[in-house]
């Protein structure tokens, strides 16, 4: 405080001089004795550049400008001189670096900072506007430190101002920048990207989009990603599926334990079944190392989970000595019983109609001929063998004379019944 009082300008221009660097100093006085007098250039506000640095340059004997006014650029020198005495500060104009004056400038003015929206628009720090004519040298520049400003608050012009950048701002205010960082997924992109911001208040500084570290953001991205698409972002296998529609099967057909695996139920309780295991991830690519058949598997419920195989088995065992894959996919959509695609002969010998649950639902046979061709569907062997076989084994007959088409194929043996 005592420093300030003896240094006769404005108290912000005071604490600029004093808190400059000794390599700054006397650039700091002369910015002082500059904002402190009337402008040295002279023309109407639209002919006048706003830019500080050039009028240090001008001063400084690196520039004229016929604008400027002798007499006044005389008497800045003469003050600027007289307040680097007055700070024990050695002021050599020619070793002045006018290009410093925004960082400078900063010490007096940290909240008339401002970035540039559009040319000659900027935003200041506290979030109201200010102008400059877009023709102006500055109008381009990122960021800009304002040392007078005229007219509306909510939209001031700039008489005078200096540049400045990012890595200065940072370094003079950095206790001020405030880091704000979001985990999210980027449709461009499409994967997770951790968005970083540095902001001085309401004053956006920079954006940065990188690729996260693992942790729980992450995580909790990815598992956004995933509810967000419907599970579609997922590895679902035809195997994966085949679970979840023998799953799905048992539990309407008998109910609890076995949970609901529908989309909206998993959706639901995903952090219990996927959560966990996206631990270390960082990109949406790496979901497709999932293996859901394991994950969903290790979610049915114990010791009956055990039995899945039994009771809604993948496949079925024929008397002919096939497996024919068991399609659950269809009859949990329609809510009908699963339907095994089966050539009539692989039956032969099967007197019972086959089920699956515990006995409780019998299967939907798709009859096919030896070309695969769709014959009949049944749920009911014994009657189809008792009633419609005559007319199919006489037309199987007609068609395909090579094969074995028994009279009582569900005492026949399937082993023997070769083809001729």
């Amino acid at each position: 405080g005592r420093r300030l009082i003896n240094i006769p300008v404005h108290p912000r221009l005071a604490h600029m001089i004093a808190e400059s660097s000794r390599d700054d100093r006397a650039l700091a006085c002369a910015i002082a004795a500059l904002l402190d007098d009337r402008d040295v250039m002279r023309g109407r506000p639209d002919d006048v550049p706003i830019d500080i640095t050039l009028r240090l340059q001008i001063a400084c004997g690196d520039l004229s400008d016929d604008r400027t006014d002798r007499r006044a650029i005389a008497r800045w020198r003469d003050r600027a001189d007289d307040l680097a005495r007055r700070t024990n500060t050695d002021l050599t104009w020619s070793n002045i670096q006018p290009d410093r004056a925004g960082a400078v400038l900063l010490l007096a003015y940290p909240d008339r900072l401002a970035v540039r929206r559009q040319p000659g628009q900027f935003q200041m720090r506290n979030g109201s506007a200010a102008w400059c004519r877009p023709t102006d040298t500055m109008a381009t520049e990122q960021f800009v430190v304002t040392a007078d400003l005229d007219g509306d608050r909510k939209n001031a012009r700039v008489r005078l101002a200096a540049a400045v950048d990012e890595a200065t701002i940072e370094h003079v205010l950095a206790s001020d920048v405030i880091v704000e960082s979001v985990i999210v997924f980027d449709k461009e992109r499409r994967d997770i990207v951790e968005r970083i911001t540095r902001r001085l208040d309401r004053m956006r500084l920079t954006d940065e989009t990188r690729r996260p570290a693992p942790g729980d953001k992450v995580v909790g991205a990815l598992v956004e990603h995933v509810v967000n698409t419907r599970l579609a972002a997922l590895p679902w296998s035809a195997n994966t599926q085949e679970i979840r529609s023998r799953v799905a099967f048992l539990h309407r057909e008998v109910g609890e334990p076995w949970p609901d695996w529908n989309d909206k139920a998993l959706m639901a309780r995903v952090d219990e079944w996927l959560t966990p295991y996206l631990a270390g991830m960082t990109s949406v690519s790496e979901l497709a190392s999932l293996d859901l058949a394991m994950l969903l598997r290790s979610q049915l419920p114990r010791p009956e989970g055990a039995r899945l195989d039994e009771l809604a088995p993948a496949h079925i065992e024929l008397a002919s000595g096939r497996r024919i894959r068991i399609d659950y996919t269809s009859g949990v959509a329609e809510g009908t019983a699963p339907v095994v695609p089966v050539r009539v002969q692989d039956l032969f010998g099967t007197k019972e109609h086959p089920s699956i649950g515990g006995g409780r639902v019998k299967l939907v046979l798709q009859l096919l001929s030896p070309a695969d061709r769709p014959i009949q569907i049944t749920s009911d062997l014994p009657g189809f063998w008792a009633g419609s076989w005559a007319e199919v084994r006489k037309d199987m007959a007609g068609r395909y004379p090579k094969h074995n088409w028994p009279i009582d194929p569900g005492n026949a043996d399937p082993k023997r019944m070769k083809d001729r």
